[in-house]
């Protein structure tokens, strides 16, 4: 163990010390696993896509693991926004918003009271604020996913939602 771990030159070493089942293929799934709350074995899949991505192109890299945590969000919100994650949201679904958002150990209390608060704007809201901020597309996505005319009428929507939200939880406070 006197041997320092050497840090990867190139992107072909970066992605050998990836799949060499070490410690930072163990942080690339939890991060992908915790920040995309995406299944253990989609997360190891992500992780593979970005050796596979970096073994594409061989050059030098200065910081081996920014450009491998880099890579592995682009793989995952490509994931997330792919037709195979993609699925209608009922409005039940939608009122659980505040499970999937809430941070630990919030208190239950503020957590009844963000329930409330989405409970509080119309389907055609919590839709709008589903798609872009849980499902993450962006403007153009969401108006061609919704049937919006432009981009622009989605984010004119998008802020009126959020200031009737921030309405709820001030009053609510």
């Amino acid at each position: 163990m006197d041997a320092k771990a050497r840090t990867p030159t190139t992107r072909r070493e970066l992605a050998e010390t990836i799949a060499a089942e070490g410690d930072l293929r163990r942080r690339l799934a939890a991060h992908a696993r915790l920040r995309f709350r995406l299944p253990a074995s989609a997360a190891e899949d992500l992780v593979q896509d970005v050796c596979l991505e970096l073994m594409r192109r061989d050059g030098p890299v200065r910081d081996p693991e920014a450009l491998a945590f880099r890579i592995l969000r682009y793989e995952c919100l490509h994931l997330l926004r792919s037709a195979r994650w993609r699925r209608e949201v009922s409005d039940e679904d939608v009122s659980g918003l505040a499970d999937r958002t809430s941070a630990p150990g919030a208190s239950l209390e503020l957590l009844a009271l963000v329930r409330q608060a989405v409970a509080g704007v119309s389907p055609a809201c919590r839709r709008l604020l589903h798609s872009h901020y849980v499902e993450g597309r962006t403007l153009k996505e969401t108006a061609r996913a919704l049937s919006y005319a432009s981009p622009n009428n989605v984010w004119a929507l998008l802020a009126r939602c959020v200031q009737r939200l921030r309405a709820a939880l001030g009053a609510n406070r």
